[in-house]
């Protein structure tokens, strides 16, 4: 436990008090729903989503921190990702060995191959996610897990649990000072970022095509940013929601002109990827064709390619490099430092050069102070303690460097509530993963420069925070271990 940081209430909570918060918190908790895990098909049984009972205290410049950086963060990735033979260039010993990262780049071959993307309109929603990191002085640092740009999840339902936790503070006497509980509004920031892109593709009939899963527990959630995109059209926007199955039967591209079109009538203005970030979404080359037809049209896309290919950990890792940051913000110095001080340790593993080999030999001595992790997005993939050991020890070299690794976060620890569909609900020692909002709306430039992309709007806006046990490895709420939480600033 982390001295000097709690909420204003003692713990534990008298049983009969905590009762009746957790029935009143889950009945109140209307929209704050995910589909139950048996039938996620089906949207006729929902289920509270998992969720802090409390929120979870967090240092308060830590939080400011992840804020005042997230704009710089913006920037970098929305250059890294038009610089097609840096992408390149890093991912050469991915490819062989990772097919998935192999079909991202393929697709972004033929988009360069043909001068680049018909349509240099670029959105960027982004979700930046860190941890605090107790060093063994005490010091409370901010240290970056990873960065998401596809299928940016989990706003809708955290702006939720920010309304959620005033309601309960307010049940228990508590009046949190300004600013103490943050505002949290990453539904209309999202939105407009999507609506934005939409209306600067500049024909107002065209629709907006949702990529999804076939089957996604998580629907609710996407469903309040297409609300939100319906209320700031004030309905003039249609949405559309195929997956990429779907995709490769109704969505076509004329060669010609460059329109992509559903049924072959009519015009597609934004393609916003919900899906698309998983092998397991690419069944068969079927899928991997409607993605190519996809980002060889002139729809604006959220994310385009290039934007997905340079959201690897391989790329995280690349920019962690001594110049490397500085490769993208050569105008933006100022920039640097704030990026630079987010990151942990990371390591890559292609090179057989005495600096490799020495922090293999590392990880495998002490790997309780390692994380070995896959370029996969989504939750879940990596590998902890002696399953470090176990993969260091049998990957072949192409293997290895599809992985990166990356220093062990020591997370603060604090106690809270957790709240699961019938779960007995106990006080834990709990950790959390804070992610912040992003969007970034711009073009890039013929010259692909770093310098040269024009900027329209670049904002920051809502937050995350996903809180575990602290026995816990995997975090994700998707994938049943974490639930959506708020942080009460200390």
């Amino acid at each position: 436990m982390s001295a000097g940081l709690h909420l204003p209430v003692e713990l534990p909570i008298p049983e009969s008090t905590l009762q009746t918060l957790r029935e009143d918190a889950i009945d109140w908790a209307h929209g704050m729903v995910i589909r139950t895990a048996e039938r996620k098909g089906n949207g006729d049984l929902c289920q509270a989503v998992p969720f802090a009972l409390l929120p979870s205290p967090f240092p308060a410049d830590v939080f400011r921190q992840a804020l005042e950086v997230q704009k710089a963060m913006n920037l970098l990735y929305f250059r890294v990702s038009y610089d097609f033979e840096y992408l390149r260039r890093w991912h050469s010993e991915v490819v062989k060995s990772d097919a998935f990262t192999r079909g991202l780049l393929h697709i972004l071959g033929k988009v360069m191959e043909g001068g680049g993307p018909r349509q240099k309109k670029i959105i960027l929603t982004q979700r930046s996610d860190y941890m605090c990191h107790v060093r063994a002085d005490g010091k409370k640092e901010l240290k970056q897990i990873e960065v998401n740009h596809i299928a940016v999840g989990m706003g809708p339902l955290s702006e939720r649990c920010t309304e959620l936790h005033r309601r309960v503070l307010k049940h228990l006497g508590i009046t949190p000072a300004e600013g103490q509980l943050p505002e949290n509004r990453p539904t209309e920031m999202l939105g407009m970022g999507l609506f934005e892109a939409w209306k600067g593709f500049g024909d107002p009939k065209a629709i907006v095509l949702v990529v999804v899963e076939n089957v996604n527990q998580n629907q609710i959630d996407q469903r309040w940013i297409e609300y939100e995109l319906e209320e700031l059209s004030e309905g003039q926007i249609e949405v559309m929601r195929l997956d990429l199955a779907q995709c490769a039967k109704r969505v076509v591209l004329d060669e010609v002109t460059g329109r992509l079109l559903l049924d072959g009538a009519v015009r597609i203005g934004l393609v916003y990827f919900r899906a698309g970030y998983s092998p397991e979404n690419y069944p068969t080359e079927t899928e991997w064709k409607a993605r190519e037809t996809i980002e060889l049209s002139d729809a604006v896309k959220c994310p385009w390619i290039g934007l997905q290919v340079a959201n690897t950990k391989k790329i995280q890792q690349a920019l962690a490099q001594e110049g490397q940051v500085e490769r993208f913000l050569p105008d933006r110095p100022e920039l640097v430092p704030l990026i630079r001080a987010t990151f942990a340790g990371l390591w890559g593993l292609e090179n057989d050069d005495d600096e490799t080999k020495a922090i293999i030999e590392e990880a495998k001595a002490h790997p309780e102070e390692f994380v070995l992790k896959p370029q996969l997005e989504g939750g879940g993939g990596n590998f902890y303690g002696g399953e470090i050991v176990q993969k260091l020890t049998s990957m072949t070299k192409d293997e290895r460097s599809a992985h990166i690794l990356m220093q062990r976060i020591r997370p603060l620890t604090v106690q809270n509530y957790l709240v699961r569909a019938l779960t007995a609900m106990k006080l834990s020692n709990v950790v959390g993963e804070l992610g912040i909002f992003g969007c970034l709306y711009g073009a890039m430039d013929a010259e692909a420069k770093p310098e040269s992309g024009v900027v329209t709007s670049n904002v920051f806006g809502g937050l995350m925070l996903r809180t575990k046990c602290e026995d816990v490895n995997e975090g994700g709420v998707a994938v049943g271990a974490a639930v959506i939480d708020s942080p009460f600033l200390c």
